[in-house]
Parts: structure tokens; sequence; C-alpha cells
């Protein structure tokens, strides 16, 4: 197993995704979410008609500000 698949971030539901990143009363639809994935404002996966959301995924980070940090913390673990 690679040093990159040790240190991907897991899939979560979009429900409990959004519930984690919005107020109650604001937290958005799931088509909403399916289609911040399906442009590329957020990382996820759409399997079998169900949205997932990669767990290091938050709505106020900037994508490329998300990606850099997870590949300095791929590149920082330290290998035996």
């Amino acid at each position: 197993m690679s040093l990159l698949n040790r240190n991907k971030a897991k899939l979560m539901k979009a429900r409990l995704w959004a519930k984690r990143e919005f107020e109650n009363d604001s937290v958005p639809q799931n088509r909403t979410i399916k289609n911040w994935i399906l442009r590329g404002d957020i990382k996820g996966k759409v399997i079998g008609g169900r949205t997932y959301v990669y767990e290091d995924q938050y709505y106020d980070m900037i994508q490329e500000v998300s990606d850099c940090v997870s590949s300095l913390i791929a590149e920082s673990v330290i290998v035996e």
C-alpha cells in the first residue's frame, strides 16, 4: 500500500458532511452537494446514486488549499 493510499481521507455521507459544515437551518440539499462535487467545488463521489464527500473537505476552504494541505500531509509521513 502506498503512502498516498494510507493517508487518503475516507468518504462520508453527504448529509452528515453538510450537518458538520453548516448551521442546522442552512444545510444544503444532497442535490446541491452532488452538483458541487460534479463541478469540482468539493471532492467526493456519487456511487449508485448516493452522494459522498471526502471527510477532509471543508466548505469554506478553497479547493487548491485543501489539495496542498493533503499533499503536504502525505509527504510528511515518516517511512520506517
